[in-house]
């Protein structure tokens, strides 16, 4: 999404209506609203919701569609269980959409998903279907009830349109075991061009691992505390690089991942200290 010559209305706190809201288990909610700013996202980019009385705390847009926004949430913490928990008619407040997305190239991707990762992803995968392209598209999730999409996916892989794996820890949907590991047996025998990742950072890492010496490109959602959006907190700054995970990111290259000595070791916490993961 590129604003350059132009006032920069997006990164001004505005405010929205909460038009439908599906909840899969308690544990996860799709709230859908409009906003022009966030329609126009490019896969990969994030937008600050603003829960009135509790957090400000980013998340991706997962759905653009029909002139109608959605961002997907997983109740983990105080803001994304009052977001689960939202109402029709209800009020936020946006920011955004902010950060470097996914550079949508290549006609045999490979696209890779850990739990609500998926959510960062869905974009990607259907620009890569409007483009005619069929994208091999991998799930990883601990039980079938957190793949929420699955239903979606499992349409579009039945009309031809995605070759889908789920994948579940618990082997209660699909293949039993990691969604690094069924995309490293996919990669030996197939010829991707490009992969994409989303997810927690120890399946980014193994995906990185996975592919670091390969010749085809990896591009990778990075997920850290983000608090301003706009390069000026430092709080998601990234080792001795001094790259901004809001700004600089949330989706960086393996040729730049490398570089980063903290990825997959260290992250921070709100307060911007160290921690391992």
């Amino acid at each position: 999404m590129n604003f350059e010559g132009q006032r920069l209305e997006y990164t001004i706190m505005r405010r929205i209506s909460v038009l439908d809201v599906k909840r899969y288990d308690g544990h996860f909610a799709i709230l859908y609203f409009k906003d022009r700013y966030a329609y126009r996202s490019i896969p990969g980019q994030y937008v600050m919701i603003w829960v009135p009385g509790c957090d400000e705390i980013p998340l991706s847009v997962s759905h653009a569609e029909d002139g109608v926004c959605a961002v997907t949430v997983k109740n983990v913490g105080e803001a994304t269980s009052r977001l689960c928990n939202f109402n029709v008619g209800e009020q936020l407040g946006i920011r955004g959409p902010f950060g470097r997305g996914f550079k949508c190239i290549g006609v045999n991707p490979l696209i890779v998903a850990g739990g609500v990762g998926v959510a960062g992803l869905r974009l990607l995968l259907y620009k890569f279907i409007r483009k005619s392209v069929v994208p091999t598209l991998v799930v990883g999730t601990k039980t079938f009830k957190e793949n929420i999409f699955h239903e979606e996916f499992l349409k579009l892989s039945k009309n031809n349109l995605l070759v889908y794996y789920p994948v579940t820890e618990d082997g209660s949907l699909g293949e039993r075991g990691l969604a690094s590991e069924v995309a490293e047996k996919l990669i030996s025998l197939n010829d991707y061009d490009q992969v994409y990742c989303c997810g927690n950072e120890k399946m980014l890492y193994n995906m990185f691992n996975i592919v670091l010496d390969k010749k085809f490109g990896a591009q990778f959602s990075l997920e850290r505390y983000i608090k301003c959006a706009v390069g000026i907190c430092g709080q998601c700054v990234l080792d001795d690089e001094g790259l901004l995970v809001c700004k600089d990111g949330p989706v960086f290259s393996k040729n730049v991942l490398r570089r980063i000595k903290d990825f997959g070791h260290f992250s921070r916490n709100s307060s911007g200290k160290k921690f391992q993961i």
